[in-house]
């Protein structure tokens, strides 16, 4: 299967079910409470089979290296289940986070 086919299949799996979101801030001042969501989304992926896993990322506001370390823990994490990490939307300042720190990468996860 290609990654576009998986990509699909997972846009329309996350329109089925309650779509995981990042918050509007994504930064080290709500980086206790997201992380322990993220935590929370980890245990779910370990069960809930392989290929891409999408999270919406529409919403974020802000993001600093704080937020990003989130993610990039998060996409290691699943990683490590056979998951991928999928950005849907990833908003303009989430992106322009990631292209100020070199993580472009992390939007093509």
């Amino acid at each position: 299967m290609t990654k576009a086919l998986e990509d699909v299949e997972a846009l329309e799996a996350l329109e089925a079910a309650q779509p995981r979101a990042l918050p509007a801030e994504l930064s080290i001042y709500t980086a206790t409470e997201t992380h322990a969501q993220m935590l929370h989304w980890v245990d779910e992926a370990g069960a809930d089979g392989t290929g891409p896993w999408p999270l919406q990322a529409d919403a974020v506001a802000q993001a600093d290296a704080a937020g990003l370390q989130l993610l990039l823990a998060l996409q290691h994490s699943l990683q490590a289940r056979g998951r991928r990490l999928l950005l849907v939307q990833p908003s303009a300042p989430l992106r322009h986070a990631c292209s100020s720190l070199g993580l472009t990468g992390l939007l093509n996860a």
